[in-house]
Parts: C-alpha cells; sequence; structure tokens
C-alpha cells in the first residue's frame, strides 16, 4: 500500500511538474521554401518545407536555386538567398525573465533580417556575424551577403 502511494506521488509530481528541458526547444519556423533547401541537425539532414521548426544549433542551407524565410518566435524575420548557409548559434526569448539573446552566423551567401521583439527590447542582445565581421543590430533592418566558402 505504501510503494502504490509513493509511486503514485512520483507520477503526479512528474505530471505536473513544468517542462523546463523542452522550454526553448524551436526558436522558430520555415516559411516560403522554395528550391534546394536544407536544416542539418544534429548531424543528420532535413529537406526544408515550410513549417518545419527551426532550433537552436541548426544549420540552414539553400542551393543555387534555392531560398527560405526563417519567422523566430520574437517575430525575428530572416530571408536566405540562394547558395547560403546560417548557423543559429544563440536564441533565448524569455521576457518574463528579461532574458534575451540571438547570435547567428551567416557563413556565405545573403540574408536579409528585420528585427522583431529581442531586437526591440535589448538590441545589444543581437549579433549576426559573417566570416569578415560581426554586426551588432541598432535597427530594424539590414541586407547582409558573405562571399563563398573557398
Amino acid at each position: 500500500m505504501l510503494r502504490k502511494r509513493i509511486i503514485l506521488s512520483l507520477l503526479a509530481v512528474l505530471l505536473l511538474a513544468p517542462p523546463l528541458t523542452f522550454a526553448q526547444d524551436f526558436v522558430g519556423g520555415l516559411r516560403k521554401v522554395s528550391g534546394s533547401a536544407t536544416i542539418l541537425r544534429d548531424g543528420q539532414q532535413i529537406i526544408a518545407k515550410d513549417g518545419i521548426r527551426v532550433k537552436m544549433g541548426d544549420k540552414l542551407t539553400t542551393g543555387s536555386n534555392g531560398s527560405m524565410g526563417v519567422i523566430f518566435t520574437d517575430n525575428t524575420r530572416i530571408s536566405l538567398g540562394s547558395n547560403s548557409e546560417i548557423d543559429i548559434n544563440e536564441y533565448v526569448f524569455q521576457p518574463e525573465k528579461g532574458s534575451f539573446s540571438f547570435l547567428t552566423e551567416l557563413v556565405q551567401g545573403t540574408a536579409s533580417y528585420i528585427s522583431g521583439t529581442i531586437g526591440k527590447l535589448s538590441p545589444k542582445s543581437v549579433k549576426f556575424k559573417t566570416p569578415t565581421a560581426v554586426v551588432g543590430v541598432r535597427g530594424t533592418s539590414f541586407l547582409v551577403k558573405a562571399a563563398p566558402k573557398k
């Protein structure tokens, strides 16, 4: 009887506890995917399609005829042109805690950026890296191009 109570109590605690590890699992979603486009996630390549959710650590790549857009949970928007590659290195959007961070790296190609809530509430928390520079976001939008990898 006591054992049954302990098991039921543990089960209740596990079911009622907030999901801490999954709170920021996905950070955005793909939109307007066209042509050749992929996501590299945990060593596995995924064919990009509209609606697929993006995670921190993902590498997004477009081919010679590809393009795609990403809308992040704070409404930041990034669009990639053909032959582009971007890494989603860090993303934290927890306004209730005042915790913000957005770090992406354009490895090659072209990208346009439109600022969302993180850029408006905490512009210093947004960094957009390229092979030759780091852009600190102080405005609402920009276009950047990085030379192809050699």
